[in-house]
């Protein structure tokens, strides 16, 4: 049998063309139209049906995607700047602790994956498929190394032990969050956001073995 050849994301990616505001509101337009039909047809689409939502020719959404596996990765990617958005910049209040922040981070990752329709499918469905894994593995290691750097500092104000390694710290708390999120929109019958945040956070505040430093006397 012939070697597995192993593609990249970049490769599943469309090579870039020219830039226009027509163009780019095309391919917005087929995004958007891609991500309804893979919801609408629980993780599976084809090229024609996607254009045909879009109110574009076959030819044109091959044009942007070159394939059906580079639509997909594309929805993924613009799903995931979407999550970096309201998710990851998180800028909470000056000198603010670990905790504040990160519970501040858990709190919009929660509301983010309860509101977005493809929520489901990528962290179930379509987390097996080739071009989403190669997608999702560019974005967990850029999650991790940006956990990472945040317990690290954590770690130096003594707000979390310094001996755990921050890398396999990080990591095993987005693999967890990421588990049990999927398994609470796989559900029946959703658990309650607020419930599902708030034991999320024991999770991560228990995993971290996180110290909340001790609150300022205020001065007479």
């Amino acid at each position: 049998m012939p070697p597995r050849l192993r593609v990249s994301a970049a490769q599943l990616l469309p090579p870039e063309l020219p830039a226009s505001a027509r163009g780019g509101e095309t391919r917005e337009r087929i995004l958007k139209a891609a991500a309804k039909v893979l919801v609408a047809g629980d993780g599976q689409c084809e090229i024609a049906d996607v254009a045909r939502a879009a109110g574009v020719s076959a030819g044109l959404s091959y044009h942007y995607f070159t394939s059906k596996a580079g639509l997909i990765a594309a929805v993924v990617e613009a799903f995931y700047d979407r999550f970096e958005a309201a998710v990851m910049d998180v800028n909470p209040k000056p000198g603010a602790t670990w905790g504040e922040r990160e519970r501040l981070r858990l709190d919009r990752m929660v509301a983010f994956h309860y509101a977005e329709p493809l929520a489901p499918l990528i962290l179930t469905r379509l987390s097996r498929t080739p071009e989403v894994a190669a997608v999702e593995a560019t974005r967990l290691a850029r999650h991790i190394a940006l956990a990472a750097r945040n317990i690290e500092i954590a770690q130096k104000r003594g707000e979390i032990p310094a001996d755990l390694d921050a890398s396999l710290l990080g990591a095993m708390i987005l693999g967890g969050l990421r588990q049990a999120i999927g398994q609470a929109l796989a559900a029946t019958k959703r658990p309650a956001q607020a419930k599902v945040t708030e034991q999320l956070w024991q999770f991560i505040a228990g995993t971290a073995r996180f110290s909340p430093p001790p609150a300022k006397k205020k001065q007479r």
